[in-house]
């Protein structure tokens, strides 16, 4: 039985799904630094700050989205693995940020992340006070988009979930490449 006992020792790691969107701005170029640092090490991001899918360093979801000058980081719409779990610790050092998720990966969930006042004073690489989570009741909100309620084994209830976060994401989801593009940065 040793050999079986082992077994039950294995580390299980279960990945996590999610459309995430959203950007984020710095105060400083060493907290920017530490976002591309800890993207690239998760493999969201490859060395040419480009975005990939799935981790694939073949596979680029979208060319690079930070602006340097501005300390700007924008995380292009996409469904990304497990982000979504880390997503906080990229609000370190921000002065402005959102960003928009959702999931229906063994849940039905999403949420809003901001960017806290006291999140640009958290040194780079550290953890502290830096956004605030609204979470949103889905069934809510299809209700009140005129989409109303499926249950888990009525017809078409896979078909509902994709058209509710296809409106929360359409309602909810910031520019991204407006604010790229603008000269101004993100809306404050």
């Amino acid at each position: 039985m040793p050999q079986l006992a082992s077994l039950f020792c294995l580390p299980v790691t279960m990945s996590f799904y999610a459309r995430i969107s959203g950007y984020l701005q710095y105060r400083t170029h060493d907290h920017l630094g530490a976002a591309i640092e800890r993207l690239t090490r998760g493999a969201w991001l490859n060395d040419d700050e480009q975005w990939l899918v799935r981790g694939h360093p073949r596979e680029i979801r979208t060319n690079a989205t930070t602006d340097h000058d501005r300390n700007l980081l924008a995380i292009p719409a996409g469904v990304y693995q497990n982000l979504g779990r880390i997503t906080t610790e990229l609000f370190a050092g921000t002065t402005d940020g959102l960003v928009v998720i959702s999931s229906n990966d063994a849940c039905f969930d999403a949420w809003i992340e901001t960017s806290l006042p006291e999140a640009a004073d958290v040194p780079a690489g550290e953890g502290g006070d830096v956004s605030s989570i609204r979470c949103i009741d889905l069934e809510h909100f299809a209700r009140t988009q005129g989409l109303g309620v499926k249950r888990l084994g009525d017809p078409g209830h896979f078909q509902w979930q994709r058209d509710v976060l296809d409106a929360f994401h359409d309602q909810h989801d910031p520019d991204v490449l407006g604010i790229l593009e603008s000269a101004h940065g993100p809306p404050g």
